[in-house]
């Protein structure tokens, strides 16, 4: 007899549980608390969704967790599972996508695949109570209605991202259950910064190498495209130091940031990715750039046309012989990770411990699976989070309405 399959969430995770569900051959019910599901999934890579990533996994909170459960269902699966649904895909690098480019088509394709499978999705149904009795779980609306259920998946997603996250009270469903949130903060975030050398220059995007710095000490490096802000600066490189820089403000530490230039000197664009610590800054080679300048314009005229106008404004007063360490240290004290409404991806989540990796079975409660950012699991950017979401999904869903014995892992 089929195993009815209850998952709460109808993000891209969820939606992926219940489709590996439905065609395990379970009877699912999808209860998403909006009115239509996948908002977060919608504005994935903006628009573009970046679903996948076949480069080196990175993984914060237990990484560990995270290689085991990608090792139970590699990406590579992933991208057949998703083709074997009907979505086209294409590579950039590392990077998958989409062929059409369109997150709304992804959505799309899984919402229409649970339906072919003949799942059930309920929208506007958020759920308040979550208690299992009898060997049934039994799901409670905010307006009184029920939904009952053999097994259950929790999809909800983290707090990130504001009015397109999940409720902190989604995590209590999780801790009914006995099981331990961490603590939660944003990963993936924009830094505030002190802002008196950025006056004038909000909007600007500067191609760089961005270290940060603890104790005179760099502790992490990025390179790619840095967004200047009205209240610091923001960019795929610096929101993948907010993880290590939060941790380091929490400690009572002074953390700040230098922007090396050199690919913009260079005229380079530069493709966004980690640095070794120990990555050297590039004063030598501005060194070198800024002599061969010295014949071709005077004095104060030396960086016409090689910077953007308003930094050159900033900088025409900086002696010549400060240049080089301007250019490859522009050092900027942070003050704040921007909070998690402004961030991608949520630190910290459903401890690991009690969950098994493979399966996202629950060791506590029997018949209940937890996946995707609700975990204490998060990655940089790059589409390594929509995977982990994806992949926990589809394993979550298809344990979850196969023939396992209830509680594996137990």
């Amino acid at each position: 007899m089929a195993v009815n399959v209850l998952v709460i969430g109808g993000g891209a995770g969820g939606l992926c549980a219940a489709a590996a569900a439905a065609e395990a051959g379970g009877r699912v019910t999808v209860l998403e608390k909006r009115h239509t599901p996948g908002k977060k999934l919608l504005a994935t890579g903006n628009g573009r969704c970046n679903l996948a990533n076949l480069g080196v996994p990175r993984y914060e909170g237990d990484a560990s967790f995270a290689l085991r459960t990608l090792r139970a269902f590699p990406p590579e699966k992933l991208l057949r599972t998703l083709n074997s649904w009907g979505l086209q895909l294409t590579r950039e690098e590392e990077r998958v996508y989409p062929a059409v480019r369109q997150a709304s088509a992804v959505l799309a394709l899984l919402t229409e695949r649970l339906r072919a499978l003949g799942g059930t999705l309920l929208p506007d149904f958020e759920v308040k109570e979550l208690r299992r009795e009898n060997g049934r779980f039994t799901a409670v609306c905010a307006d009184g209605r029920t939904v009952q259920a053999d097994r259950c998946v929790l999809a909800t997603g983290g707090l990130a991202g504001g009015s397109l996250g999940s409720a902190r009270e989604d995590y209590r469903l999780a801790e009914g259950f006995g099981h331990r949130v961490t603590k939660l903060f944003g990963a993936l975030a924009p830094l505030e910064t002190d802002t008196a050398s950025l006056k004038g220059l909000s909007g600007l995007r500067l191609p760089a190498y961005v270290r940060l710095f603890a104790q005179k000490r760099c502790v992490q490096a990025e390179s790619g495209e840095v967004l200047i802000t009205d209240y610091g600066i923001s960019g795929i490189c610096v929101m993948q130091l907010a993880r290590r820089t939060k941790e380091l403000l929490d400690q009572g530490k002074e953390p700040y940031i230098t922007l090396d230039l050199l690919p913009l000197l260079k005229g380079e664009g530069v493709p966004y990715g980690p640095l070794p610590a120990d990555f050297p800054d590039s004063r030598e080679e501005i060194c070198s750039l800024l002599e061969k300048r010295r014949r071709l314009l005077p004095g104060q005229d030396i960086l016409t046309g090689l910077l953007p106008e308003g930094l050159c404004r900033k900088l025409r007063n900086v002696p010549l012989t400060e240049l080089p360490r301007a250019l490859c240290a522009w050092r900027l004290p942070v003050r704040a990770v921007r909070p998690l409404a402004f961030a991608q991806v949520t630190a910290g989540g459903v401890g690991t411990g009690d969950v098994d990796a493979e399966t996202l079975s629950s060791r506590l409660c029997p018949g209940l699976y937890l996946s995707g950012e609700m975990l204490d699991v998060d990655g940089a950017c790059g589409g390594f989070n929509l995977q982990f979401a994806m992949i926990s999904g589809i394993l979550a869903g298809q344990n979850a309405a196969g023939d396992l014995p209830l509680g594996k892992g137990t």
